[in-house]
């Protein structure tokens, strides 16, 4: 399933890895790609916002969210999840969360008792990503149904 990163069109939310606990768990890993790999990528402090955002808004979306955690190469996010394998109900969450977002008055959690580097954060930047998401959310879509 890994996918070749020069033919990768952002933005994107593709299954990545999918691992069979026992009878009843499955633990599924998503990627969540906004910007075209080894062409851009996404500001420090925005990614960081985001990821705060993604972390509290979407586990409030749906209990099946286990951890979002920012790409090292900033152009996305892996979000993973216990028992979500169906892609229309994350790509139903992410769209819920991306609208919350562009309404937030402030980043969650962006706070020195709770934030390793407090500073770095863009709502700004957050909402420019979300707001850009929300109005390409066909092309995810499609990324989606090629998965399903």
């Amino acid at each position: 399933m890994e996918p070749d990163h020069l033919y990768m069109t952002p933005p994107s939310l593709r299954l990545s890895k999918t691992k069979q606990i026992d009878d009843s768990s499955t633990i599924t890993v998503w990627d969540l790609r906004i910007s075209q790999p080894n062409v851009s990528h996404i500001s420090s402090g925005a990614l960081h916002s985001m990821e705060h955002f993604l972390g509290v808004y979407l586990s409030e979306e749906s209990s099946d969210i286990v951890n979002v955690a920012p790409l090292g190469c900033q152009t996305g996010f892996y979000i993973v999840a216990a028992n979500l394998t169906d892609s229309h109900k994350l790509a139903q969450a992410l769209e819920s969360t991306l609208a919350r977002i562009l309404s937030a008055a402030d980043v969650p959690l962006a706070n020195e008792h709770q934030c390793g580097w407090a500073e770095n954060h863009s709502l700004r930047g957050a909402q420019n990503l979300a707001r850009w998401l929300l109005s390409r959310r066909e092309e995810w879509d499609e990324a989606v149904r090629e998965v399903s």
